[in-house]
């Protein structure tokens, strides 16, 4: 059974560079356009972050959901075909069209349909706990080396430091002002 047991290396790593990737990537990216705003426009340029940091949250999510349960799914149907354990019979009667993430008690229930026996219910609880640690480890470093590749176009982000960003632009002169309207005039209203 897969415990709660962060001490494997390939986890731990994973967690720590998806910590660093997504801690730069939201100060940098998400602070910094509020910061470098004008005034007036702080408030809908905030919304707007917010906004867009909370679809990338809910859509980060699905991809993170869907990679575990793919990766799961396939290294279940993969050791499924490998095993000597569990005869060809038994895998045709199993329904491996829509594998889930299953824990072994939910499994338990499965198998109790079918039937078979206690060596078998061992290595299908052997294969399931193995690919659902296998799915965590690799998705979170997946995700990980996902994080950290966006540190390369956050460093293309303006370097400002507090009290370096530029003042307001001064209002156009009333000459500019008649010059722009003057530009996006029709055609024929130009006289």
């Amino acid at each position: 059974m897969v415990k709660n047991d962060w001490s494997a290396l390939p986890v731990l790593c994973g967690v720590v560079a998806f910590g660093i990737g997504q801690g730069a990537l939201v100060t940098l990216v998400f602070n910094v356009p509020v910061t470098a705003a004008p005034k007036e426009l702080a408030g809908d340029v905030g919304s707007l972050r917010g906004t867009t940091q909370n679809l990338a949250a809910a859509v980060g999510t699905a991809t993170a959901g869907a990679l575990m349960v793919g990766l799961s799914s396939a290294g279940i149907m993969a050791q499924v075909a490998a095993t000597p354990y569990l005869p060809p019979e038994l895998i045709a009667r199993l329904d491996l069209d829509s594998i889930n993430v299953v824990s072994n008690e939910q499994l338990m229930v499965l198998m109790e349909r079918i039937e078979v026996t206690p060596p078998q219910v061992q290595e299908a609880f052997r294969i399931n706990a193995e690919m659902r640690l296998a799915a965590l480890e690799i998705g979170l470093v997946v995700m990980a080396a996902i994080a950290a590749l966006t540190i390369l176009p956050a460093g293309r982000l303006p370097a400002y430091r507090p009290g370096d960003i530029p003042a307001n632009p001064a209002p156009p002169t009333a000459d500019e002002v008649r010059a722009i309207a003057r530009a996006c005039e029709p055609e024929e209203v130009r006289v």
